[in-house]
């Protein structure tokens, strides 16, 4: 009994550590906000938006850091520059504050792709940082390979 539970918190804290997600479109909770991937569906895989969303005004700045793309089929790794944004006086339908990092000209297609970076938060007086790891696959029916998560997908 106490080996179950010993494993299921063993799991429940690693996801919770490694924040990893597969989809079309990925929301991660992080500090005074949450971080958004997308994959717009209309550019079939060409660019990445990552937008940083809160409720509140307390984060002035964020930064993207060591972004990697991994292609979980042929192990290939794209390394994409360092970016940073200030959050401007725009606010989404959902009425959060919103700022935007884009990368485009990429090639996607419909492989899965593990991303992995840093994102930091500067606050008035303070930084925070966070190391991120997301899969986003346009076709999100298929758990990528040599995953240790149940997706909870058939196959």
């Amino acid at each position: 009994m106490f080996r179950a539970i010993a494993i299921s918190l063993l799991m429940i804290v690693s996801l919770l550590i490694a924040s990893e997600i597969n989809a079309n479109t990925v929301d991660m909770q992080v500090y005074k906000g949450e971080l958004r991937f997308v994959v717009p569906a209309q550019q079939a895989g060409g660019s990445l938006l990552i937008r940083y969303r809160s409720k509140t005004r307390e984060v002035v700045r964020i930064s993207i850091n060591g972004l990697a793309l991994t292609n979980t089929t042929t192990n290939e790794v794209t390394r994409l520059h360092d970016q940073s944004a200030s959050l401007s006086n725009r606010y989404d339908h959902e009425g959060y504050w919103v700022t935007d990092v884009d990368y485009s000209d990429l090639s996607l297609g419909n492989d899965n792709y593990r991303i992995q970076g840093r994102l930091t938060l500067y606050l008035i007086g303070s930084q925070r940082t966070r190391n991120f790891s997301v899969y986003l696959k346009p076709e999100a029916n298929k758990k990528p390979p040599h995953s240790t998560i149940d997706w909870g997908l058939g196959n």
